[in-house]
């Protein structure tokens, strides 16, 4: 087991970034891990926040999951950016080929999974749903939310309309209408998802003290009522490492106990 940090110019971004790969023992061995698991950070953080705040190596081993971590700009949420880089492209794109090609991981979509906290949950299910066919599953840790409600609420705050110029809404799609009804709009996944019945096996989880909270179950009852199934799981605890460190051991239990052993249909897991 051990954890390689790997350095790539990259096509994509035009310039140097790294992921972060942890690979299991069995590597060692000649044999491939149980699965492959994407994991993306947060907003304002970097590839190795799940290292360092998390037992993620530990857990990696315990499970037989190699994991890769890319990094992004910490506001871009994982977009093409308006004003920026596209980082949707690089990650879902450029990220899987460079894993692929350089660490012996699984390549089949049935053994690949994605899953972040907070922005990273956001990308994971944004990666998940625009990419149907990719991942087995994906899990969004405190990201359940419908964006561009939660960025008319942050604006709504704001003392000084000048500060919309530079923020996130700006920066990644030029305005909120033009991010409402595209890819970036997490409600139109939902809305796609119901109708064509195309989308991976879903967890979803929060802190009952999480600022989001409320917004996550207005996320899950939309879900309900669009038919789109999300195993949920919530605990005591904030936006902070406490819970997503939990909940993401609880994604890997939950992936080898209701998909990997006795494989069934994903959305009824």
């Amino acid at each position: 087991m051990g954890v390689t940090m790997f350095d790539f110019l990259s096509d994509k971004l035009g310039y140097h970034t790294k992921l972060y790969v942890i690979l299991p023992g069995c590597v060692n061995q000649g044999k491939k891990p149980a699965g492959t698991l994407y994991l993306l950070h947060g907003g304002g953080g970097n590839s190795q926040d799940w290292i360092r705040f998390s037992s993620i190596e530990r857990y990696a081993e315990e499970k037989n999951f190699a994991v890769v971590m890319p990094e992004v700009d910490g506001g871009c949420f994982y977009s093409d950016m308006k004003y920026g880089y596209p980082y949707y492209q690089f990650v879902t794109e450029e990220v899987p080929m460079v894993a692929e090609k350089m660490f012996p991981v699984n390549t089949e979509p049935e053994n690949r999974y994605v899953a972040g906290f907070s922005m990273g949950g956001y990308g994971a299910y944004k990666w998940a749903f625009t990419k149907p066919g990719f991942f087995r599953a994906a899990a969004n840790l405190s990201g359940l939310s419908f964006v561009t409600e939660l960025f008319a609420e942050q604006r709504a705050r704001y003392q000084d309309k000048e500060q919309e110029k530079n923020d996130v809404v700006s920066l990644c799609w030029g305005s909120l209408e033009e991010l409402a009804g595209t890819d970036s709009d997490s409600k139109v996944w939902i809305d796609r998802a119901s109708e064509t019945g195309e989308y991976p096996a879903l967890f979803g989880a929060i802190g009952t003290e999480d600022g989001g909270y409320a917004h996550a179950q207005k996320y899950l009852a939309y879900c309900k009522e669009k038919n789109v199934k999300i195993y949920y799981e919530e605990m005591p605890g904030g936006h902070e490492w406490k819970v997503w460190d939990t909940m993401i051991v609880k994604y890997l239990d939950w992936i080898q106990t209701c998909l990997l052993y006795t494989s069934p249909s994903p959305r009824d897991a």
